[in-house]
């Protein structure tokens, strides 16, 4: 599902335009969408009177609610509009207005009495958010804010009109008086506010109407980020044929771990094996084998020559690179340490694999003090670094990342030649030929415990040896790990939930997606 950003959106409506449909008919259409919707809704809702306050804005947002007021009184609703900025701006919104100023629709000017304002929607059952739509920058000025405040401590249902008035479109950041909605309209198509925290967090149940722009339109200007729902994952989802056996679905090699990060090891080769994996190999230190023996009962065991402080050492790149053409794909990474073996062994990994390798944790952190060894990959790479990890690679502030994380991994992404998994609340991947990146939706904060990283990077391995496509073996394991989290919270703590909680979760959460 796309997601189209303010300029993206402004420029389908160009098309749209110049195309045959109107502004003035993208207003009407959109006012009378939204309407049905609110009524929809809030004739579901027991004991749900029908005064209507509309607060509306000066530009199209605030035409979209003059649309909704007229709408809503020929369907028996009594309606005030309440005019926050002054009179109508746009030509759109001058003639929508004047359309409820001929039905004699109560019209309150907030400047001019705010007291009447105030007490209308204090006594609302229903309050309309149709200030600023998705142009909102800067910050909210103190009088409205007011009504914000007013708005949000209301027991009326509010339904926000594309937006919540104060989101940021594109960021999905927020001012801290923005609107918080029960129910977000959004015209058209989702924006990146609707899913991009703390934003979406003041949307509420979201609901896109449609408004009549014709498909053309969204083709001839395309979206620069995507993401995907339950069902289009289940589409992605690895298929397995009644007569199948392991070697169809793929022989993922792990090297990860060391003496003091056994459970980094363990973490991604049982979430790999979980997730579908024909076969797994664990490549580890050898003094490691009794812990990995007793724990992977599943797994094939490939114990490596070792330094003294108990972690790969550069002599055990012969055994690795022995049979490297095995395997269908490789992670490598997680619980490595960071030393002059393990950077050897990273690079000969790098530059003898011709299958895909995804590099996790201490992985990147190698790469981060010699980001050249991508330069001589022989296969395609994927990095799952978190905001920290990823200021390193990019040396650069984390604030500067967690700014602009979509521009950030498009940019590292393309520059490098490289797959980017940008972890964290809403999960960003970028490719290194596609300027799209996907947004994430699943996941919440049960996931923040260390070993998080290490079960996703076994997903992401296991769907990429199933040789799905390595785009969508990216978003299918992303959307999962997230899934099967927000599934556990829904049956124990947040704070109580571990990585391995979410391991065993796995195979429950799976059946929902075969087929």
């Amino acid at each position: 599902m796309r997601l189209l950003s303010c300029d993206e959106m402004k420029r389908v409506e160009a098309h749209a335009n110049q195309f045959g449909l109107s502004y003035q008919r993208m207003m009407e259409n959109a006012g009378a969408a939204c309407a049905r919707n609110i009524r929809s809704i809030v004739e579901k809702e027991q004991g749900v009177r029908r005064n209507v306050a509309i607060l509306c804005g000066k530009g199209n947002n605030g035409g979209d609610g003059f649309v909704i007021a007229r709408k809503l009184l020929e369907s028996g609703y009594r309606v005030c509009i309440i005019l926050v900025a002054g009179y109508p701006g746009s030509g759109e919104a001058k003639y929508m207005y004047k359309l409820t100023a001929e039905l004699n629709v109560p019209t309150v000017w907030y400047e001019a009495d705010q007291p009447k304002a105030l007490q209308t929607i204090r006594s609302a059952d229903v309050i309309v958010d149709a200030v600023f739509g998705f142009s909102f920058y800067g910050t909210i000025k103190p009088e409205l804010a007011k009504v914000f405040a007013l708005v949000n401590d209301s027991d009326a249902l509010v339904f926000s009109v594309d937006m919540p008035s104060g989101a940021y479109c594109d960021s999905g950041l927020c001012d801290v008086n923005c609107i918080r909605a029960d129910y977000t309209i959004a015209v058209s198509a989702l924006k990146p506010a609707h899913i991009l925290h703390p934003a979406s967090d003041c949307c509420g149940d979201i609901i896109i109407a449609n408004i009549g722009i014709p498909e053309e339109s969204y083709a001839a200007v395309g979206s620069a980020m995507y993401t995907y729902h339950a069902n289009e994952i289940a589409d992605r989802f690895p298929k397995r044929k009644f007569d199948a056996h392991k070697g169809d679905f793929g022989h993922l090699l792990c090297i990860c771990g060391s003496r003091t990060m056994p459970g980094a090891a363990y973490m991604a080769v049982k979430a790999a094996l979980r997730s579908g994996a024909g076969l797994v190999t664990a490549a580890f230190p050898q003094s490691m084998y009794q812990t990995m023996s007793v724990k992977l009962t599943e797994a094939l065991l490939l114990p490596l020559k070792e330094t003294p402080a108990g972690t790969l050492s550069r002599g055990c790149i012969p055994a690795l690179l022995r049979d490297l053409n095995r395997y269908d794909a490789i992670v490598i990474g997680c619980g490595l340490s960071v030393n002059d073996d393990t950077a050897a062994v990273l690079q000969a990994v790098l530059e003898n694999a011709d299958v895909p390798v995804i590099v996790d944790a201490d992985g990147i952190n190698l790469l981060s003090k010699n980001i050249d060894l991508l330069q001589n990959a022989a296969a395609p790479v994927v990095l799952t670094p978190h905001p920290k990890e990823m200021s390193r690679l990019c040396r650069c502030a984390v604030a500067d990342i967690q700014a602009d994380r979509t521009g950030a991994a498009r940019r590292f992404a393309q520059e490098q030649g490289v797959y980017v998994v940008l972890k964290g609340s809403n999960t960003v991947i970028a490719s290194p030929d596609d300027p799209r990146v996907y947004v994430n939706v699943t996941g919440n904060n049960g996931l923040s415990k260390g070993g998080s990283g290490d079960v996703l990077a076994g997903m992401l391995g296991a769907f990429t040896a199933q040789k799905l496509a390595l785009p969508d073996a990216l978003c299918v394991g992303v959307y999962l790990h997230g899934h099967c989290a927000d599934e556990l919270s829904q049956k124990t703590s947040k704070t109580g939930m571990l990585p391995t909680d979410v391991i065993e979760a796995l195979p429950g959460v799976y059946a929902d997606f075969e087929d």
